[in-house]
């Protein structure tokens, strides 16, 4: 990636925000009675996963007021873990392994074609409505068991989901123009009716609310190395630079970027000790802008400002703001403000299961 621009100080910035906000108006909740629900895309492959899915959906009562949305998440949750016969969270990636019997290196390749014991496949595609920018366009992702993300990009093991290419600032803040649609990801089976109710909890919010709609343009959950296509681009796409790489300061300018592919910004591979590669981690908005400082909504810091997550929100909606992290709290996930991913880092846009250290690094 080069820098192309670098300009418009954050005074800036907030007015952009501001203009869109005032932009088309969008009812929310619409059509409550027939809301986009989450579904498995081969329902057959996993029975008691689609069952589960379907007794959890998430009420969309056009009365319901924010308590009542967050009572109706938090009885679904305590339900879908009695389905599931899980207290723990952690308990699921002990289950994976033991399946995957001391298999030599742990790889989302080999579980995702195993089953459980009551049949269902591990690996499964999970179909999941979100919110995405007026311009956000679809890009096919790809995954493999590669060791770089390169080899990934030109050469497409195989189909792995899709994310939402945006590329600018102004479309991604303009909430009041964004449109429903639909991502497809992989993830383990037994983990999937978790993901999916803390998905559609952050759906539902912004179909009640405008202000509280979250673009989710990239959703990683179960791989070993991803990426899209090394021939795809190039590309211009912003984000946010700022003056240093620990403060609280929210001084920023908007930087402009070209990428000659869009496979340098999006692409990934964890670690073999990570939950991801065991499906149970979801990576939201992640993203690998470079030549920036601190270049949110980019994956690790340890600046302080990504404390303050729902100001971060307010200068890049791809940032998720607080009530997201209570969400992922609620559900039993381990939140990046609960561990350090390497020296004094987290990782914002990672939740997963945990493990039984919970330690750093672990993801």
């Amino acid at each position: 990636m080069r820098i192309v621009s670098c300009s418009r100080g954050i005074g800036v910035l907030l007015l952009m925000i501001c203009l869109g906000l005032a932009g088309r108006a969008v009812q929310a909740g619409d059509s409550p009675a027939q809301p986009p629900r989450p579904q498995l895309l081969h329902p057959g492959l996993a029975p008691q996963a689609t069952s589960i899915l379907q007794q959890v959906a998430l009420s969309y009562d056009p009365h319901l007021d924010s308590q009542a949305r967050d009572r109706d998440f938090l009885q679904k949750i305590a339900l879908a873990k009695e389905l599931l016969s899980v207290t723990q969270l952690q308990d699921l990636r002990q289950q994976s392994l033991a399946l995957l019997n001391n298999h030599e290196e742990v790889s989302w390749e080999t579980l995702r074609l195993l089953k459980w014991p009551q049949g269902d496949r591990v690996g499964v595609v999970l179909s999941v409505p979100v919110w995405v920018p007026s311009q956000a366009r679809r890009v096919d992702a790809y995954a493999g068991f590669e060791k770089k993300w390169q080899t990934v990009a030109l050469t497409h093991p195989r189909p792995s989901g899709y994310v939402w290419f945006a590329g600018k600032l102004e479309d991604i803040n303009n909430k009041a123009r964004y449109r429903p649609e639909r991502t497809q990801v992989e993830v383990n089976s037994r983990f999937a009716p978790l993901a999916a109710l803390f998905l559609e909890y952050i759906f539902r919010e912004g179909w009640y609310d405008v202000n509280r709609r979250v673009p989710l343009l990239v959703l990683r959950i179960a791989e070993d190395t991803w990426s899209v296509s090394a021939h795809r681009g190039p590309v211009m796409a912003e984000c946010l630079s700022y003056p240093d790489r620990e403060s609280a300061t929210l001084d920023a300018v908007l930087v402009q970027g070209y990428f000659e592919s869009m496979s340098e910004l999006h692409h990934g591979r964890h670690v073999p000790v990570s939950n991801h590669r065991l499906g149970l981690a979801l990576d939201v908005n992640d993203f690998n802008y470079k030549n920036v400082i601190d270049g949110n909504p980019n994956p690790v810091s340890n600046a302080l400002r990504h404390y303050n997550r729902n100001a971060m929100h307010r200068l890049d909606a791809r940032n998720l703001p607080a009530w997201v992290y209570n969400a992922a709290k609620w559900v039993g996930f381990r939140i990046p403000q609960e561990w350090l991913y390497t020296g004094l880092s987290a990782d914002w846009p990672h939740f997963d299961v945990g493990t039984r250290k919970n330690g750093s690094g672990d993801h």
